[in-house]
This record gives C-alpha cells, sequence and structure tokens, in this order.
C-alpha cells in the first residue's frame, strides 16, 4: 500500500505528462471498445439471424448479397413456389417478401431503420419462433387486411402499442401486436400478410424470398442442386451453404478487431515505455540513493513497473467508460434509434466481459511497456551518478 502511495505522489509531481500518458492511453482503450463492440455487435446480429431457417432451404434471386438467408433486394415471380412444390423431395414452400427500410439523404442511411416482412399470416408463427407478443397482442385475425404486428424496438420508438394506427408509405394500417423476442431482426421489424406487402411496397406476385422445407430423410444439397437446375434465375442456399457464404464476413470483422487492438495497445505500451524511460532518467539520483541506503533492486523494478501499471488501469477505466458510451452514440447514429432506448442495454452493446478483456489487456501492455524502464532502474551505477549530480 505504501508503494502505491509513493508511486501515486511520484506520477502527481510530473502533472502535465502524466495526464498527457493517461489521455494519450484512454483515447485508444475509447477507439478499440467504441469500433470493437459496434462491429461485434453487427457481427452478433448477422450471427443471430442463422437461426432462422434452420433445416429448411431459402431459395433468392441470382447474385444478389445474401446475410444468413436473408437476400438484400432481388425479387423473382411468385409463381416459382408452385415450380418447387411440384418437385420431388419438397414438403413445404412459404413465400416471403424481405424489405430493408433505409432513411435516404443522411449519413446513416447505410444501415437499415426497419424491416418489413411479409408472408401468409398462417406462417408467422414460424417466424417469430420464440419470441412473443407483449401483453394484449395478438396475431391478426384471418380475414383481416390491414394489421400488423411491430418490433418492440420500433414501438418504443415511436410509442406504439396494441391497437394503434401507424402509417406506411400512405398506407393505414393496425398494429394487433407488439413483438418481444431475443432476436435483434423482430424488434425491428413490421410483419404483415404477404399481399398486404406486395401491395404497399409495389412488388404485385413477386417475392424476394422463397422457404423450402424437404422431405424427411431427403439431402438438402441434392434438392438445392434440382432446384437451381431446373429454375435457372434463383439460388437455393441450405443451410450449410449460408453459413459459409457467411464465414469469410465474420472472420474478416474478427481479423479487423484483432488488428485494430494489437495496434493500439502496441502503441499505448510505447507511450508507456517512453514516459517511464523519461521519469527513470530524471530520477537517477533519487534510485543511486535508495540503492546507496540499501533498498533491494527488487524494490526499484517494482516500483517502476507499478507506476505504468496505474498508468495502465487509469487509462484503461477512463478509455472503456468512455468508449461504451461512444458505442451507444455510434449505434444511434447509424440506426436513427434515440439514444436512451440503447441504455437499458448497455451491456448487450458492450459485454461486461469484453470490458474487463480490454482492461487486463491495456494494464498488461502498461506493464510490458513498464520493463525495460525498470530493467534501466536497477542498472543504476551508484558512483557515477552521485559523481554526476553532486
Amino acid at each position: 500500500m505504501r508503494l502505491v502511495t509513493l508511486c501515486f505522489r511520484n506520477l502527481s509531481h510530473r502533472k502535465l505528462r502524466t495526464y498527457l500518458c493517461i489521455f494519450g492511453v484512454a483515447i485508444a482503450i475509447c477507439f478499440i471498445v467504441a469500433v470493437g463492440a459496434t462491429t461485434s455487435r453487427y457481427a452478433a446480429i448477422m450471427t443471430e439471424m442463422s437461426t432462422f431457417f434452420r433445416g429448411e432451404i431459402v431459395v433468392v434471386s441470382k447474385n444478389v448479397i445474401v446475410i444468413q438467408g436473408f437476400p438484400i433486394g432481388g425479387v423473382i415471380p411468385q409463381s416459382v413456389v408452385n415450380d418447387i412444390k411440384g418437385m420431388d423431395g419438397v414438403e413445404k414452400v412459404v413465400p416471403m417478401l424481405f424489405n430493408l427500410e433505409f432513411r435516404l439523404g443522411e449519413v446513416s442511411n447505410i444501415i437499415p431503420i426497419n424491416v418489413t416482412i411479409g408472408l401468409p399470416s398462417e406462417e408467422w408463427p414460424a417466424i417469430l419462433g420464440s419470441a412473443s407478443l407483449r401483453p394484449g397482442g395478438r396475431l391478426p385475425l384471418e380475414n383481416s387486411t390491414d394489421e400488423v404486428i411491430v418490433g418492440c424496438s420500433i414501438a418504443d420508438q415511436y410509442g406504439i402499442s396494441s391497437g394503434s394506427k401507424i402509417t406506411l408509405k400512405g398506407r393505414e394500417l393496425t398494429v394487433c401486436g407488439i413483438i418481444e423476442g431475443p432476436f435483434t431482426l423482430l424488434e425491428r421489424s413490421i410483419i404483415m400478410n404477404l399481399e398486404l406487402a406486395q401491395e404497399i411496397l409495389k412488388y404485385p406476385m413477386q417475392i424476394n424470398m422463397a422457404i423450402v422445407k424437404p422431405k424427411p430423410n431427403v439431402i438438402h444439397e441434392e434438392l438445392a442442386s434440382r432446384i437451381e437446375k431446373q429454375i435457372s434465375y434463383v439460388m437455393a442456399l441450405t443451410e450449410n451453404k449460408r453459413n459459409d457464404l457467411m464465414k469469410p464476413i465474420l472472420e474478416a470483422i474478427e481479423n479487423l478487431n484483432m488488428a485494430i487492438q494489437g495496434v493500439l495497445l502496441f502503441l499505448s505500451m510505447v507511450l508507456v515505455t517512453i514516459l517511464g524511460m523519461v521519469n527513470v532518467s530524471e530520477r537517477r539520483r533519487d534510485f543511486a540513493t535508495l540503492d546507496a541506503l540499501g533498498a533491494p533492486l527488487g524494490y526499484i523494478f517494482r516500483f517502476v513497473l507499478l507506476e505504468t501499471s496505474l498508468i495502465g488501469v487509469l487509462g484503461g477505466a477512463i478509455g472503456i467508460v468512455f468508449g461504451s458510451l461512444t458505442a451507444l452514440i455510434l449505434a444511434s447514429f447509424y440506426t436513427s434509434i434515440p439514444l436512451a432506448q440503447f441504455f437499458p442495454s448497455i451491456f448487450e452493446i458492450v459485454p461486461p466481459f469484453y470490458m474487463f478483456e480490454i482492461f487486463v489487456a491495456v494494464v498488461a501492455a502498461c506493464c510490458v511497456g513498464g520493463i525495460i524502464p525498470a530493467i534501466n532502474a536497477t542498472r543504476t551505477r551508484i558512483a557515477e551518478i552521485l559523481r554526476a549530480e553532486y
């Protein structure tokens, strides 16, 4: 404890230099947390999407971008459903219209603000999965043409509840339920009947994906190959193929995060090393005096190493706090969701384990950075130092 107090006192003697070093480490950690948490969150959402359509084949237009089976753009005629139903080995085919809504004219238009999903009403439970409806909500009536359900994130943002009226592309709709569930995609979704979606989005008799459920004991790869051969303008993606398409993207995100963390932690280590070497150089006389009084070399080594570790602790703590806030701001900016909605889920965007991992990494980097100054401090030559200083 006494050693820690001495370290704090010594660092406070050179306040500007110490503050600048802590600030530099904090900026590096802030950037690591903000970028790392944000990109990891989007990667987690993409991975989460793989839970949909398990054991099924997703048929989409050729040459479109597909994220875990969900196509970005591209349409196919709805008649493809009957073509696929007539093939051997097919148990059921569900037509679906999946549309991402972007807010044009803003910087945030690279991220969709909501998702419109259209599919036959009897198939809604399949897309909802383990998600539930808030109390008071229900699925639409069979004969309903203007009822929809919306995700809880959209509902909270716009103050929507069951029974509310909303307007989508000039069409007034009635909200019959609010989705509560584990899937981020559904939290930003507006789900409606397929015919209604085709009318509102102006895709008459068109879909952009068909969900094919193979019969038992049918080899999925063979069925997918037959679909692509018989219908030349579509891709048939099995679960394995969808995962293979996403694997390079997820690996690229992970590699980017690792590269950013490695570079910034290295720069933090270099910064701490330089500060430690300057401090040791200025205190040669102090260390020589301690040595002359019989202080063990291990004491001086621990003293210098603890100083650099404290810089890592302070810089890391400050960086994690501001990095977490920055991650929330970035998420709000790129999704057009109010910042206040993200605060309750801060530990989902920046998990506590991730905070701890980065904190340990920066403290370890600063400890490594302090080894060279600490070794230099223990190599003090008493006679030469005292002759030069006194």
